[in-house]
């Protein structure tokens, strides 16, 4: 038919088949008026005017198998290999060094942006395994910068932020079971954190 184009494309189906480096793009483009668009441009690398020339079903499929895709939750991983390299998620994070921590503090201010950062003060290369564990390159900001990491399925990242999120919460759980009944009423009659003054409680 006159006018067609044939394009030969690959629809991630995992997280794993979208790279740290693409998402970070996909996230500095994307709007509430263009997501769409761009997904398909990042992740398929579909053009705006290809997308005009499909047809409407093809659309709709290609976002709903992308909407699948991010909507996966990944387990924490704990090796990786990339370039002949195995990697390891640092094995004692209750006792990183200062270094280590105003790094990943700063980091996860924004998180998505930094996130090849975050995994590499996260992840550094296995120096020594025995009986199923493993010891780390001593963390060196000039290094470990996570660089390398780009090519990485987004995947990992995610996992990480699970991972995270879920020990934040059980670390309030925890605290907040520890506490005496009478502290803990107190704690909630004076506490106000959707209060539109103070600005608390609001998700960004």
């Amino acid at each position: 038919m006159e006018g067609t184009q044939s394009v030969k494309i690959t629809i991630p189906e995992r997280l794993a088949d979208i790279s740290i480096g693409k998402y970070k793009k996909f996230i500095a483009m994307a709007t509430e008026d263009n997501t769409d668009e761009q997904a398909m441009f990042h992740f398929c690398g579909l053009t705006p005017d290809q997308q005009q020339r499909m047809k409407a079903s093809d659309r709709i499929e290609i976002r709903r198998k992308i909407a699948n895709a991010l909507q996966e939750k990944p387990q924490l991983t704990q090796t990786f290999k990339l370039n002949g390299v195995e990697y390891g998620l640092h094995p004692k994070l209750d006792d990183i060094s200062m270094g280590e921590y105003v790094d990943l503090d700063e980091y996860f201010k924004d998180p998505y942006d930094n996130a090849t950062n975050v995994l590499g003060v996260l992840y550094r290369p296995i120096t020594e395994k025995k009986y199923g564990k493993y010891l780390i390159e001593n963390y060196d900001p000039d290094r470990h910068t996570g660089e390398a990491f780009n090519d990485l399925g987004v995947d990992i990242f995610f996992g990480c932020m699970l991972f995270f999120y879920r020990l934040e919460i059980a670390l309030h759980r925890t605290f907040l079971q520890s506490l005496p009944k009478d502290q803990l009423m107190n704690l909630h009659s004076t506490s106000s954190p959707n209060s539109p003054e103070s600005g608390d409680g609001t998700q960004r």
